[in-house]
């Protein structure tokens, strides 16, 4: 995305430095108050400029509708906080707005926002005008919710679908904020989503009320290439946080395991005779390309080591928390897989006792099935100390009951490892994650780092600890691109006298500043058509991703016999340091026991509901990864059912299908999810050129 302020950058530096003039008198005293040295809490730099770039931008700029490009656990709620107390002391606006894509952003912000905490932990209104905090009391928009309290209330916090018009609720909700508000501020939290077509609709209804839109996100660039229609005033990334001293997220280091054997279990189609094949075996090349590449890590016996890797990991992370942290957080394991398939698989070896064939480890899986407790277990997790009292006061208010919040608290204590499938990707903010396991393949840019944001937050502020999460990952899953895109700089051909380990890491990236800013060159638009030779290009194929005739691309896609990574070997696990200088870490393979689990006979009916899950997961990633509501889910859901049904069922429903053919079916999923996501445009043309439009 753009930035829209590279010219202004000098502007606004000399601006600052001369004392903020030229701008409303009480602008200039509040921004004052917000750089004094005795505030109870300071803003960090990159959030005081955020603000000062905020207020540059709508005061001097006449900007309207801006956005800030601010890192994960770079404080952007601190930033919304600053930027709602200058428009009401200085701009006479008191109705604010702040909209999330989902609940588990909105509990997070509902804890920021609930008795005005933001507010007075920052201590933002000047003296004289603390009152104005009691003024911003929270309205949540929920189901259940009257419209009355919008009105109340001077901060308004909803998930954007209560003010979507497809739904009773969302009409009634913006019908209210229409009618009965005069004047209000926006706040587009995660406004990565907001290039949808029923987003984009709320946020144009609710133009002519907005006299001030501010849009935050640590990920405006995706993967459909659509981003918000705001203009970017300020990026504050990866390698800007970690050049802080102290640093402001955690370093980042990726752990794959090295290989030195493969065996794989092929199913013949005709007989359905089972053959074992490894490396030396001639067959061996051609059956392996009937794999997925998220099989290397979600088939029994690789998911098994990825595991003992991770563990291994947290283990380690433990003993630190213990010797930099003080024992103020517990370390917590974090668990992405593509579907609830995957996930149960995952938490069932993780929770299962070792005398068991498991892990014996404390495990809860978050998926669109979980509960309200499962989804409030998640913001619990890993805390210690005051953040777990002040995580307990939330919750007995939330619950309407202490004991409630008493046994959610004991039982979230608990937990070493949160499994989940799409449902944790942006906005859940729990600092004590410090090792992701990675169960499923990234294609998306926004995807991938809002994962590895889930891992950035430092338990420890304000002190040069250098804390660092450990990614656990494949190198047959291929995410180099997304390692480099987050500052991956690695040197090849590293050898043991070159180890880091836990105390030792390296040293700190070099933040990238501009020398020179007054040497911008502002290039204008074109006056008028120019004249240019494009024959060279003629031959020039371009693959536009539309296809009108999308029915004949399911057609033509195959899925072959079943193949399974029965069995691999581990030498080692190599660590590679992200933020560092090019400092590798090799590790020894870990010590796994054999499996003492057995496959028992599944009931009819919790295969065919274990399909449908899979596919409606498929669906919803897919239309996420596209930039396309869940109204659409439904539909999608049954144009790759209809497809499963003529591919893999022999034309038959799931419920009429043989079982041989529904775990077959279930077996392909991961080549049924490459299929589609290797057309881009696909999903968007089968929404596009819906069948009976």
């Amino acid at each position: 995305m753009q930035n829209a302020f590279l010219r202004y950058e000098q502007d606004v530096k000399q601006w600052v430095d001369a004392g903020f003039p030229d701008v409303n008198p009480l602008t200039r005293d509040y921004l004052e108050h917000l750089r004094r040295d005795g505030a109870p809490r300071k803003l960090w730099k990159h959030q005081q400029e955020s603000v000062y770039r905020a207020i540059y931008a709508y005061e001097l700029l006449q900007m309207k509708n801006v956005l800030l490009n601010v890192v994960t656990g770079g404080g952007k709620t601190a930033i919304i906080g600053a930027i709602i107390s200058w428009l009401k002391y200085c701009h006479d606006i008191h109705k604010f707005l702040i909209l999330c894509p989902n609940t588990i952003v909105r509990d997070r912000l509902e804890d920021d926002f609930t008795d005005s905490k933001v507010f007075r932990e920052f201590d933002f209104f000047p003296s004289g005008t603390e009152h104005f905090k009691n003024e911003l009391g929270l309205h949540l928009l929920e189901s259940g919710s009257t419209p009355q309290g919008i009105l109340e209330s001077g901060i308004v916090l909803g998930n954007i679908h209560q003010l979507y018009q497809s739904n009773i609720n969302g009409k009634r909700n913006l019908a209210y904020m229409m009618n009965f508000v005069d004047q209000l501020a926006v706040f587009n939290d995660e406004a990565h989503n907001t290039p949808a077509a029923e987003y984009d609709n709320t946020l144009f209804a609710l133009s002519p009320k907005c006299k001030f839109r501010l849009d935050t996100t640590a990920t405006p660039d995706r993967a459909d290439g659509k981003t918000p229609d705001s203009k970017m005033i300020y990026e504050y990334g990866i390698a800007d946080a970690q050049s802080e001293v102290p640093p402001i997220i955690k370093s980042i280091v990726v752990y794959q395991p090295k290989l030195s054997s493969v065996q794989l279990t092929y199913t013949n189609p005709e007989t359905g005779e089972k053959r074992t094949v490894d490396e030396m075996d001639k067959e061996f090349e051609k059956i392996e390309k009937g794999l997925s590449a998220t099989q290397w890590v979600t088939d029994p016996d690789p998911m098994r080591k990825q595991i003992a890797i991770a563990l291994n990991r947290l283990d380690e992370q433990k003993n630190r928390a213990k010797s930099i942290g003080n024992g103020e957080y517990n370390p917590i394991l974090f668990v992405v897989g593509i579907c609830i398939k995957d996930a149960k698989a995952a938490a069932e070896m993780l929770s299962l006792p070792k005398e068991k064939g498991g892990f014996g480890v404390n495990t809860v899986v978050l998926t669109e099935e979980s509960s309200d407790e499962d989804r409030l277990l998640a913001g619990i997790i890993g805390k210690k100390g005051k953040a777990l009292e002040e995580a307990k006061k939330n919750l007995s208010k939330k619950l309407n009951s202490e004991i409630k919040a008493k046994e959610l608290i004991e039982k979230g204590s608990q937990l070493e490892a949160v499994v989940s499938v799409l449902m944790l990707r942006e906005g859940w903010d729990v600092p004590a994650v410090t090792v992701i396991l990675l169960l499923r393949k990234f294609s998306s840019r926004v995807y991938g780092q809002q994962v590895v944001g889930r891992g950035l937050r430092l338990n420890i502020r304000g002190e040069d600890a250098q804390e660092f999460c450990a990614i656990v990952d494949h190198e047959k899953l291929n995410h180099q691109w997304l390692w480099d895109i987050v500052g991956a700089k690695i040197r090849k051909d590293v050898d043991q006298g070159n180890l880091f380990g836990n105390d030792d890491l390296p040293p700190k990236r070099k933040s990238q500043i501009m020398d020179k800013p007054e040497n911008i060159i502002d290039i204008p638009d074109p006056e008028e058509d120019e004249d240019a030779d494009f024959s060279d290009l003629e031959d020039l194929k371009v693959v536009e991703g539309d296809y009108p005739n999308w029915q004949t691309i399911l057609n033509s896609f195959e899925y072959g016999s079943d193949v399974e990574i029965s069995k691999v070997e581990i030498e080692s696990v190599k660590g590679t340091n992200l933020f560092g200088d090019g400092f590798t870490e090799i590790s020894d393979a870990p010590n796994v026991g054999k499996s003492k689990t057995t496959e028992e006979e599944v009931p009819r009916e919790h295969i065919v509901e274990t399909l449908k899950h899979t596919i409606r997961d498929i669906a919803d990633i897919l239309l996420a990864e596209e930039g396309i509501g869940s109204h659409e889910l439904g539909y999608l859901y049954n144009i790759i059912m209809d497809h499963v049904q003529q591919k893999m069922l022999e034309g038959k429903s799931a419920g009429l299908a043989n079982i041989e053919s529904l775990k077959h079916t279930i077996r392909q999923r991961h080549n049924l999810f490459r299929n589609f996501r290797e057309r881009p445009g696909l999903v968007a043309s089968i929404v596009k050129y819906r069948k009976g439009k």
